[in-house]
Protein backbone atom coordinates (compact mmCIF):
# COMPACT_ATOMS: atom_id res chain seq x y z
CA UNK A 1 0.00 0.00 0.00
CA UNK A 2 2.97 2.55 0.86
CA UNK A 3 4.51 1.23 -2.49
CA UNK A 4 1.26 2.32 -4.07
CA UNK A 5 1.40 5.70 -2.49
CA UNK A 6 4.68 6.44 -3.12
CA UNK A 7 4.79 5.75 -6.89
CA UNK A 8 1.74 8.04 -7.15
CA UNK A 9 3.47 10.94 -5.42
CA UNK A 10 6.15 9.66 -7.24
CA UNK A 11 4.13 10.46 -10.83
CA UNK A 12 2.18 13.29 -9.74
CA UNK A 13 5.53 15.18 -8.85
CA UNK A 14 6.42 14.35 -12.70
CA UNK A 15 3.28 15.95 -13.48
CA UNK A 16 3.58 18.98 -11.58
CA UNK A 17 7.91 19.58 -12.35
CA UNK A 18 7.82 18.58 -16.06
CA UNK A 19 5.42 20.97 -17.22
CA UNK A 20 6.84 23.46 -14.96
CA UNK A 21 10.20 22.71 -16.10
CA UNK A 22 9.25 22.83 -19.86
CA UNK A 23 7.51 26.79 -19.05
CA UNK A 24 11.20 27.70 -17.37
CA UNK A 25 13.04 26.29 -19.99
CA UNK A 26 11.34 28.11 -22.68
CA UNK A 27 10.69 31.46 -20.59
CA UNK A 28 14.88 31.25 -20.65
CA UNK A 29 15.04 30.88 -24.53
CA UNK A 30 12.33 33.01 -25.23
CA UNK A 31 14.66 36.08 -23.02
CA UNK A 32 18.46 35.21 -24.32
CA UNK A 33 18.33 32.92 -27.49
CA UNK A 34 14.78 33.97 -29.38
CA UNK A 35 15.11 35.65 -32.85
CA UNK A 36 13.13 38.72 -31.17
CA UNK A 37 15.49 39.27 -27.89
CA UNK A 38 16.54 42.52 -29.02
CA UNK A 39 13.64 44.11 -29.49
CA UNK A 40 12.09 46.26 -26.41
CA UNK A 41 9.44 45.74 -24.22
CA UNK A 42 8.83 44.48 -20.64
CA UNK A 43 11.07 41.19 -19.75
CA UNK A 44 7.80 39.19 -18.31
CA UNK A 45 5.37 39.57 -21.42
CA UNK A 46 8.54 38.46 -23.36
CA UNK A 47 9.18 35.27 -21.45
CA UNK A 48 5.59 34.51 -21.41
CA UNK A 49 2.56 35.28 -23.23
CA UNK A 50 0.57 35.16 -19.37
CA UNK A 51 1.59 38.68 -18.71
CA UNK A 52 -0.13 39.89 -22.08
CA UNK A 53 -3.28 37.17 -21.66
CA UNK A 54 -3.65 38.71 -18.18
CA UNK A 55 -3.32 42.52 -19.10
CA UNK A 56 -5.90 41.59 -21.87
CA UNK A 57 -8.33 40.19 -19.71
CA UNK A 58 -7.90 43.23 -17.35
CA UNK A 59 -10.22 45.47 -20.03
CA UNK A 60 -7.31 47.76 -19.76
CA UNK A 61 -4.87 46.72 -22.11
CA UNK A 62 -5.50 49.26 -24.37
CA UNK A 63 -3.93 51.84 -21.66
CA UNK A 64 -1.25 49.24 -20.68
CA UNK A 65 0.22 49.63 -24.67
CA UNK A 66 -0.01 52.85 -24.42
CA UNK A 67 2.31 52.86 -21.21
CA UNK A 68 4.77 50.48 -22.83
CA UNK A 69 4.85 52.52 -26.27
CA UNK A 70 6.13 55.32 -24.34
CA UNK A 71 8.14 53.53 -21.68
CA UNK A 72 9.99 51.45 -24.93
CA UNK A 73 9.25 53.17 -27.86
CA UNK A 74 7.77 53.03 -31.21
CA UNK A 75 7.72 49.42 -31.21
CA UNK A 76 7.31 46.58 -28.02
CA UNK A 77 7.73 43.15 -28.08
CA UNK A 78 4.58 42.31 -25.72
CA UNK A 79 4.99 38.56 -26.39
CA UNK A 80 7.71 35.89 -27.09
CA UNK A 81 5.98 36.04 -30.62
CA UNK A 82 5.09 39.02 -31.04
CA UNK A 83 5.26 42.85 -32.10
CA UNK A 84 3.22 46.36 -31.88
CA UNK A 85 4.01 49.84 -33.69
CA UNK A 86 2.51 52.66 -33.20
CA UNK A 87 4.71 54.46 -36.51
CA UNK A 88 2.54 55.05 -39.58
CA UNK A 89 4.56 52.87 -41.56
CA UNK A 90 3.78 49.88 -39.91
CA UNK A 91 0.48 50.36 -41.68
CA UNK A 92 2.07 49.71 -45.32
CA UNK A 93 4.81 47.27 -43.83
CA UNK A 94 2.00 44.85 -42.69
CA UNK A 95 -1.34 45.23 -44.00
CA UNK A 96 -0.29 46.75 -47.31
CA UNK A 97 3.19 45.52 -48.81
CA UNK A 98 3.76 41.69 -50.22
CA UNK A 99 6.13 39.93 -48.74
CA UNK A 100 8.59 37.56 -51.21
CA UNK A 101 5.32 37.58 -53.12
CA UNK A 102 2.90 37.27 -50.30
CA UNK A 103 0.54 39.31 -48.27
CA UNK A 104 0.67 38.77 -44.59
CA UNK A 105 -1.76 36.36 -43.22
CA UNK A 106 -4.02 37.27 -40.33
CA UNK A 107 -3.23 35.83 -36.97
CA UNK A 108 -6.54 33.39 -36.86
CA UNK A 109 -6.41 33.07 -33.15
CA UNK A 110 -8.24 35.86 -32.29
CA UNK A 111 -11.57 35.03 -34.78
CA UNK A 112 -11.01 31.19 -35.24
CA UNK A 113 -14.75 29.47 -35.08
CA UNK A 114 -14.69 25.97 -33.49
CA UNK A 115 -13.79 22.88 -35.25
CA UNK A 116 -16.17 22.04 -37.58
CA UNK A 117 -17.86 25.62 -38.52
CA UNK A 118 -17.39 27.98 -41.32
CA UNK A 119 -15.45 31.20 -40.78
CA UNK A 120 -16.41 34.33 -40.98
CA UNK A 121 -14.66 37.12 -43.28
CA UNK A 122 -12.80 38.29 -40.40
CA UNK A 123 -11.36 34.55 -39.30
CA UNK A 124 -11.04 32.98 -42.64
CA UNK A 125 -7.71 32.86 -44.39
CA UNK A 126 -6.79 35.66 -47.36
CA UNK A 127 -8.21 33.40 -50.73
CA UNK A 128 -11.38 32.71 -48.49
CA UNK A 129 -11.67 36.54 -47.11
CA UNK A 130 -11.43 37.63 -51.22
CA UNK A 131 -13.86 35.52 -52.15
CA UNK A 132 -16.32 36.33 -48.88
CA UNK A 133 -15.31 40.21 -49.60
CA UNK A 134 -15.98 39.94 -53.21
CA UNK A 135 -19.51 38.69 -52.51
CA UNK A 136 -20.52 41.33 -50.17
CA UNK A 137 -18.96 44.28 -52.76
CA UNK A 138 -22.06 45.28 -54.24
CA UNK A 139 -23.98 45.97 -50.65
CA UNK A 140 -21.86 48.84 -49.71
CA UNK A 141 -20.58 50.07 -53.28
CA UNK A 142 -21.61 53.89 -54.25
CA UNK A 143 -24.60 53.02 -55.41
CA UNK A 144 -25.59 50.65 -52.50
CA UNK A 145 -24.62 53.01 -49.80
CA UNK A 146 -26.57 56.14 -52.10
CA UNK A 147 -29.90 53.24 -51.91
CA UNK A 148 -29.32 52.49 -48.41
CA UNK A 149 -28.97 56.35 -47.51
CA UNK A 150 -33.31 55.74 -47.14
CA UNK A 151 -33.19 53.50 -44.57
CA UNK A 152 -30.75 55.34 -42.97
CA UNK A 153 -32.27 58.98 -42.79
CA UNK A 154 -35.77 57.20 -41.82
CA UNK A 155 -34.04 55.71 -38.73
CA UNK A 156 -32.42 58.79 -37.45
CA UNK A 157 -35.53 60.72 -38.32
CA UNK A 158 -37.37 58.10 -36.24
CA UNK A 159 -34.73 58.57 -33.12
CA UNK A 160 -35.38 62.38 -33.51
CA UNK A 161 -39.18 62.33 -33.28
CA UNK A 162 -38.69 59.88 -30.10
CA UNK A 163 -36.68 62.36 -28.71
CA UNK A 164 -38.75 65.40 -29.05
CA UNK A 165 -41.54 63.72 -27.81
CA UNK A 166 -39.88 62.52 -24.44
CA UNK A 167 -38.65 66.25 -24.56
CA UNK A 168 -41.93 67.83 -25.02
CA UNK A 169 -43.56 65.34 -21.81
CA UNK A 170 -40.72 66.90 -19.80
CA UNK A 171 -41.64 70.55 -20.72
CA UNK A 172 -38.95 71.27 -23.11
CA UNK A 173 -36.47 68.56 -21.62
CA UNK A 174 -34.96 64.95 -21.86
CA UNK A 175 -32.22 63.66 -19.77
CA UNK A 176 -31.17 60.17 -21.86
CA UNK A 177 -28.01 57.86 -21.62
CA UNK A 178 -27.30 58.42 -24.94
CA UNK A 179 -24.79 54.89 -25.69
CA UNK A 180 -28.08 53.35 -25.36
CA UNK A 181 -29.73 55.41 -28.16
CA UNK A 182 -26.78 55.17 -30.09
CA UNK A 183 -26.71 51.49 -30.18
CA UNK A 184 -30.88 51.14 -30.54
CA UNK A 185 -30.22 53.18 -34.08
CA UNK A 186 -26.95 51.59 -35.37
CA UNK A 187 -28.19 48.13 -34.62
CA UNK A 188 -31.74 48.92 -36.08
CA UNK A 189 -30.01 50.42 -39.40
CA UNK A 190 -27.97 46.98 -39.73
CA UNK A 191 -30.18 44.68 -38.60
CA UNK A 192 -32.61 46.36 -41.80
CA UNK A 193 -29.79 46.53 -43.99
CA UNK A 194 -29.22 43.00 -43.53
CA UNK A 195 -32.25 41.15 -43.39
CA UNK A 196 -34.85 43.88 -44.36
CA UNK A 197 -35.78 44.79 -41.11
CA UNK A 198 -34.35 46.54 -38.15
CA UNK A 199 -35.09 45.23 -34.18
CA UNK A 200 -37.53 47.61 -33.20
CA UNK A 201 -35.14 48.90 -30.60
CA UNK A 202 -35.54 52.81 -31.92
CA UNK A 203 -39.36 52.46 -32.04
CA UNK A 204 -39.54 50.89 -28.66
CA UNK A 205 -37.13 52.79 -26.73
CA UNK A 206 -34.94 49.76 -25.42
CA UNK A 207 -32.95 47.24 -26.82
CA UNK A 208 -33.90 44.12 -28.44
CA UNK A 209 -32.20 41.40 -26.08
CA UNK A 210 -30.19 40.36 -29.57
CA UNK A 211 -28.96 43.76 -29.00
CA UNK A 212 -28.25 43.50 -25.43
CA UNK A 213 -26.71 40.29 -26.02
CA UNK A 214 -24.36 41.89 -28.89
CA UNK A 215 -23.32 44.91 -26.72
CA UNK A 216 -21.95 42.34 -24.34
CA UNK A 217 -20.22 40.18 -26.90
CA UNK A 218 -16.56 42.04 -26.58
CA UNK A 219 -15.57 40.24 -23.44
CA UNK A 220 -16.77 36.72 -24.00
CA UNK A 221 -14.42 37.26 -27.53
CA UNK A 222 -11.10 38.38 -25.96
CA UNK A 223 -11.42 35.31 -23.78
CA UNK A 224 -12.10 32.99 -26.62
CA UNK A 225 -8.79 34.55 -28.14
CA UNK A 226 -7.19 34.26 -24.88
CA UNK A 227 -7.64 30.89 -24.44
CA UNK A 228 -7.10 30.26 -28.21
CA UNK A 229 -3.21 31.21 -27.70
CA UNK A 230 -2.76 28.17 -25.34
CA UNK A 231 -3.03 25.36 -27.43
CA UNK A 232 -3.22 22.65 -26.65
CA UNK A 233 -4.45 23.82 -23.27
CA UNK A 234 -7.29 25.58 -24.79
CA UNK A 235 -9.35 22.51 -25.04
CA UNK A 236 -9.73 22.31 -21.27
CA UNK A 237 -9.43 26.04 -20.78
CA UNK A 238 -13.02 26.24 -22.74
CA UNK A 239 -14.79 24.83 -19.77
CA UNK A 240 -13.41 27.82 -17.65
CA UNK A 241 -16.03 30.14 -20.35
CA UNK A 242 -19.27 30.81 -17.87
CA UNK A 243 -22.32 28.83 -18.96
CA UNK A 244 -24.05 31.75 -19.13
CA UNK A 245 -21.68 33.51 -21.44
CA UNK A 246 -22.26 30.47 -24.08
CA UNK A 247 -25.95 30.39 -23.70
CA UNK A 248 -26.05 33.80 -24.84
CA UNK A 249 -23.52 32.92 -27.98
CA UNK A 250 -26.17 30.29 -28.83
CA UNK A 251 -29.09 32.41 -28.27
CA UNK A 252 -27.47 35.03 -30.28
CA UNK A 253 -26.30 32.29 -33.35
CA UNK A 254 -29.94 31.12 -33.23
CA UNK A 255 -32.00 34.46 -33.81
CA UNK A 256 -29.45 35.37 -36.86
CA UNK A 257 -30.84 32.05 -38.17
CA UNK A 258 -34.03 32.95 -37.54
CA UNK A 259 -33.42 35.87 -39.11
CA UNK A 260 -31.68 35.10 -41.94
CA UNK A 261 -34.29 32.09 -42.72
CA UNK A 262 -37.08 34.88 -43.01
CA UNK A 263 -34.98 36.76 -45.26
CA UNK A 264 -34.25 34.22 -47.04
CA UNK A 265 -37.79 33.54 -47.84
CA UNK A 266 -38.41 36.81 -49.04
CA UNK A 267 -35.89 36.28 -51.86
CA UNK A 268 -38.75 37.33 -54.84
CA UNK A 269 -38.78 40.61 -53.27
CA UNK A 270 -36.54 43.07 -54.43
CA UNK A 271 -34.12 44.11 -51.56
CA UNK A 272 -30.52 46.32 -51.39
CA UNK A 273 -28.99 44.61 -48.22
CA UNK A 274 -26.08 42.40 -47.09
CA UNK A 275 -27.93 38.78 -48.01
CA UNK A 276 -28.86 40.46 -51.31
CA UNK A 277 -25.41 41.07 -52.31
CA UNK A 278 -24.43 37.60 -51.58
CA UNK A 279 -27.06 36.10 -53.48
CA UNK A 280 -26.48 38.32 -56.30
CA UNK A 281 -22.60 36.57 -55.59
CA UNK A 282 -23.81 33.26 -55.88
CA UNK A 283 -26.05 33.51 -59.14
CA UNK A 284 -23.17 34.45 -61.17
CA UNK A 285 -20.16 32.65 -59.33
CA UNK A 286 -19.34 28.97 -59.49
CA UNK A 287 -17.44 28.96 -56.31
CA UNK A 288 -21.08 29.86 -53.71
CA UNK A 289 -21.26 31.08 -50.88
CA UNK A 290 -22.68 28.52 -48.23
CA UNK A 291 -25.81 29.00 -45.99
CA UNK A 292 -23.60 28.73 -42.99
CA UNK A 293 -21.39 31.14 -44.39
CA UNK A 294 -23.66 33.53 -44.79
CA UNK A 295 -25.06 33.01 -41.08
CA UNK A 296 -21.81 33.86 -39.78
CA UNK A 297 -21.29 36.32 -41.79
CA UNK A 298 -24.22 38.40 -41.10
CA UNK A 299 -23.04 37.83 -36.87
CA UNK A 300 -19.80 39.80 -37.98
CA UNK A 301 -21.65 42.04 -40.09
CA UNK A 302 -24.36 43.32 -37.72
CA UNK A 303 -22.34 43.35 -35.01
CA UNK A 304 -19.17 45.06 -36.59
CA UNK A 305 -20.86 47.74 -38.10
CA UNK A 306 -22.98 48.81 -35.10
CA UNK A 307 -20.99 48.37 -32.57
CA UNK A 308 -18.09 50.15 -34.20
CA UNK A 309 -20.31 53.01 -35.40
CA UNK A 310 -22.00 53.26 -32.32
CA UNK A 311 -19.06 53.75 -30.46
CA UNK A 312 -17.46 56.16 -32.78
CA UNK A 313 -20.67 58.29 -32.36
CA UNK A 314 -20.68 58.09 -28.49
CA UNK A 315 -16.97 59.04 -28.20
CA UNK A 316 -17.74 61.93 -30.53
CA UNK A 317 -20.27 63.41 -28.62
CA UNK A 318 -18.64 62.29 -25.26
CA UNK A 319 -16.11 64.90 -26.67
CA UNK A 320 -18.31 67.48 -27.58
CA UNK A 321 -20.27 67.58 -24.05
CA UNK A 322 -16.68 67.89 -22.63
CA UNK A 323 -15.59 70.86 -24.90
CA UNK A 324 -17.94 73.25 -25.08
CA UNK A 325 -16.58 75.85 -27.81
CA UNK A 326 -16.33 73.06 -30.03
CA UNK A 327 -19.76 72.14 -29.62
CA UNK A 328 -21.12 75.85 -30.08
CA UNK A 329 -18.68 75.99 -33.50
CA UNK A 330 -20.19 72.96 -34.57
CA UNK A 331 -24.15 73.92 -33.89
CA UNK A 332 -23.10 77.28 -35.49
CA UNK A 333 -22.24 75.67 -38.58
CA UNK A 334 -24.79 73.09 -38.48
CA UNK A 335 -27.80 75.74 -37.73
CA UNK A 336 -26.13 78.10 -40.13
CA UNK A 337 -26.39 75.73 -42.92
CA UNK A 338 -30.12 74.40 -42.92
CA UNK A 339 -33.04 76.38 -43.21
CA UNK A 340 -35.09 73.40 -42.11
CA UNK A 341 -34.83 69.85 -40.38
CA UNK A 342 -35.96 68.21 -44.08
CA UNK A 343 -33.08 69.71 -45.74
CA UNK A 344 -30.63 67.43 -43.40
CA UNK A 345 -29.91 64.70 -45.58
CA UNK A 346 -26.75 62.22 -46.32
CA UNK A 347 -26.21 64.45 -49.22
CA UNK A 348 -26.36 67.84 -47.51
CA UNK A 349 -24.10 67.29 -44.59
CA UNK A 350 -21.23 65.21 -46.72
CA UNK A 351 -19.06 68.64 -46.97
CA UNK A 352 -19.71 70.15 -43.68
CA UNK A 353 -15.65 70.81 -42.96
CA UNK A 354 -15.96 71.25 -39.16
CA UNK A 355 -18.61 68.30 -38.83
CA UNK A 356 -16.15 65.96 -40.73
CA UNK A 357 -13.19 67.36 -38.32
CA UNK A 358 -14.87 66.83 -34.86
CA UNK A 359 -15.97 63.09 -36.29
CA UNK A 360 -12.07 62.31 -37.12
CA UNK A 361 -10.95 63.57 -34.08
CA UNK A 362 -13.26 62.18 -31.89
CA UNK A 363 -12.60 58.42 -33.20
CA UNK A 364 -8.93 59.28 -32.89
CA UNK A 365 -9.26 60.39 -29.24
CA UNK A 366 -11.77 57.04 -29.24
CA UNK A 367 -11.27 54.77 -31.88
CA UNK A 368 -14.30 52.13 -32.00
CA UNK A 369 -11.68 49.21 -32.35
CA UNK A 370 -9.60 50.17 -29.19
CA UNK A 371 -7.15 47.74 -29.80
CA UNK A 372 -7.73 47.01 -33.01
CA UNK A 373 -6.52 45.49 -36.19
CA UNK A 374 -5.85 42.22 -35.66
CA UNK A 375 -2.24 41.03 -35.84
CA UNK A 376 -0.45 39.77 -39.04
CA UNK A 377 2.05 36.28 -39.30
CA UNK A 378 5.24 37.44 -41.22
CA UNK A 379 5.47 35.02 -43.66
CA UNK A 380 8.42 32.67 -44.69
CA UNK A 381 11.81 34.23 -45.78
CA UNK A 382 10.93 37.33 -43.00
CA UNK A 383 9.92 40.85 -43.82
CA UNK A 384 10.88 44.41 -43.23
CA UNK A 385 8.99 46.64 -40.87
CA UNK A 386 9.26 50.03 -40.44
CA UNK A 387 13.21 49.37 -40.98
CA UNK A 388 14.07 46.81 -39.27
CA UNK A 389 14.18 42.68 -40.16
CA UNK A 390 11.47 40.42 -38.63
CA UNK A 391 11.94 36.93 -38.65
CA UNK A 392 8.79 34.60 -40.51
CA UNK A 393 6.36 33.31 -37.60
CA UNK A 394 6.30 36.67 -35.61
CA UNK A 395 3.13 38.22 -34.74
CA UNK A 396 2.51 41.92 -36.01
CA UNK A 397 0.53 44.60 -35.79
CA UNK A 398 -0.34 48.35 -35.13
CA UNK A 399 -2.14 49.78 -32.34
CA UNK A 400 -5.22 52.37 -33.09
CA UNK A 401 -4.95 53.57 -29.23
CA UNK A 402 -1.58 53.96 -28.08
CA UNK A 403 -0.98 55.25 -32.21
CA UNK A 404 -3.32 58.15 -32.14
CA UNK A 405 -2.79 59.33 -28.50
CA UNK A 406 1.16 59.05 -28.83
CA UNK A 407 2.61 62.37 -28.28
CA UNK A 408 5.09 61.11 -31.50
CA UNK A 409 2.46 61.29 -33.40
CA UNK A 410 0.31 63.95 -32.09
CA UNK A 411 1.10 67.95 -30.42
CA UNK A 412 -1.42 67.78 -27.66
CA UNK A 413 -2.57 64.00 -28.24
CA UNK A 414 -4.27 63.90 -25.01
CA UNK A 415 -6.92 67.50 -26.27
CA UNK A 416 -9.16 67.55 -28.43
CA UNK A 417 -8.55 69.34 -31.30
CA UNK A 418 -10.76 68.80 -34.44
CA UNK A 419 -8.59 72.00 -36.24
CA UNK A 420 -5.69 69.66 -36.52
CA UNK A 421 -7.56 68.05 -39.33
CA UNK A 422 -8.47 71.43 -41.00
CA UNK A 423 -5.50 73.45 -40.90
CA UNK A 424 -2.82 70.93 -39.32
CA UNK A 425 -0.63 70.96 -36.70
CA UNK A 426 3.06 71.16 -37.06
CA UNK A 427 4.70 67.60 -35.49
CA UNK A 428 1.18 65.57 -36.56
CA UNK A 429 1.22 62.67 -38.31
CA UNK A 430 -2.25 62.57 -39.63
CA UNK A 431 -0.83 59.45 -42.13
CA UNK A 432 -1.04 56.87 -38.98
CA UNK A 433 -4.93 57.88 -38.72
CA UNK A 434 -5.78 54.75 -40.22
CA UNK A 435 -9.28 54.28 -38.32
CA UNK A 436 -10.89 51.96 -41.18
CA UNK A 437 -7.51 50.24 -41.62
CA UNK A 438 -5.79 49.64 -45.05
CA UNK A 439 -5.14 47.72 -47.99
CA UNK A 440 -7.47 44.38 -48.80
CA UNK A 441 -8.93 44.35 -45.37
CA UNK A 442 -9.57 48.11 -45.31
CA UNK A 443 -13.37 48.62 -44.08
CA UNK A 444 -16.05 47.58 -46.51
CA UNK A 445 -18.36 49.77 -44.34
CA UNK A 446 -16.85 52.97 -44.05
CA UNK A 447 -19.10 55.48 -46.48
CA UNK A 448 -21.85 53.90 -44.76
CA UNK A 449 -20.18 54.16 -41.17
CA UNK A 450 -19.50 58.09 -42.73
CA UNK A 451 -22.69 58.64 -43.82
CA UNK A 452 -24.43 57.38 -40.34
CA UNK A 453 -22.27 59.47 -38.29
CA UNK A 454 -23.06 62.40 -40.42
CA UNK A 455 -26.40 62.50 -40.57
CA UNK A 456 -26.88 61.34 -36.67
CA UNK A 457 -25.32 63.80 -35.34
CA UNK A 458 -26.02 66.80 -37.64
CA UNK A 459 -30.05 66.33 -36.51
CA UNK A 460 -29.42 65.67 -33.38
CA UNK A 461 -27.48 69.02 -32.94
CA UNK A 462 -29.93 70.82 -34.98
CA UNK A 463 -32.84 69.48 -33.57
CA UNK A 464 -31.59 69.66 -29.80
CA UNK A 465 -29.15 72.20 -27.58
CA UNK A 466 -27.20 69.09 -26.21
CA UNK A 467 -25.53 69.77 -22.83
CA UNK A 468 -24.32 67.15 -19.99
CA UNK A 469 -27.20 66.06 -17.78
CA UNK A 470 -27.39 67.43 -14.06
CA UNK A 471 -26.05 64.95 -11.35
CA UNK A 472 -23.92 62.53 -14.06
CA UNK A 473 -20.58 62.60 -14.61
CA UNK A 474 -18.87 62.35 -18.07
CA UNK A 475 -16.87 59.36 -18.67
CA UNK A 476 -13.40 59.65 -19.62
CA UNK A 477 -13.59 57.68 -22.53
CA UNK A 478 -10.22 56.65 -22.44
CA UNK A 479 -10.39 55.22 -19.19
CA UNK A 480 -13.56 52.83 -19.47
CA UNK A 481 -13.04 49.13 -20.17
CA UNK A 482 -11.92 47.83 -23.41
CA UNK A 483 -12.23 44.10 -24.73
CA UNK A 484 -11.84 44.06 -28.52
CA UNK A 485 -15.10 46.60 -28.17
CA UNK A 486 -15.50 49.26 -25.60
CA UNK A 487 -17.46 48.54 -22.22
CA UNK A 488 -19.28 51.90 -22.62
CA UNK A 489 -20.64 53.86 -19.40
CA UNK A 490 -23.73 55.61 -19.09
CA UNK A 491 -23.51 58.96 -21.00
CA UNK A 492 -26.10 60.91 -19.74
CA UNK A 493 -27.56 64.01 -21.56
CA UNK A 494 -29.82 66.94 -21.48
CA UNK A 495 -31.37 67.64 -24.43
CA UNK A 496 -33.18 71.07 -25.10
CA UNK A 497 -36.02 70.95 -27.70
CA UNK A 498 -35.29 73.76 -29.78
CA UNK A 499 -38.66 75.78 -31.09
Amino acid sequence: MLHLLSLGIYYAAICIVLPLLYFLIAALYNLTLHPLRSYPGPKLWAATRLFWARSLQSGYYHQKLHSLHQEYGPVVRIAPNELVYIDAQAWRDIYVTRHGGHHMEKNTVWGKSPPGTPQSIVSTEEDAHLRNRRALTGAFSEHAVSEHGGVVEGYVDLMVRKLSEMAVGGNGEAVVDMVDWFNFLTFDISGHLSFGEGFGSVENGKAHPWVEISCSFGKGLAMVATINFFSPLDKLLRYAIPAKMLEKMEYHKELVRAKLQQRLSMDGEKKHDYVASILEYNKEKGDKISYEEMRVNMTVLIFAGAETTSSALAAILNQLIKNPVALQKLESEIRSAFQHESNITIASVAHLEYLNAVIEEGIRMGPPAAIGPLPRVVPLGGAEICGQWVPAGTHVSINQYPAFRSPTNFTRPDEFVPERFIEGFQGDKLDVFEPFLVGRHKCLGQKLAWAEMRITLARLLYSFDVRPAGGYEVPDYGGQETYIFWEKKPLMISLHLRN
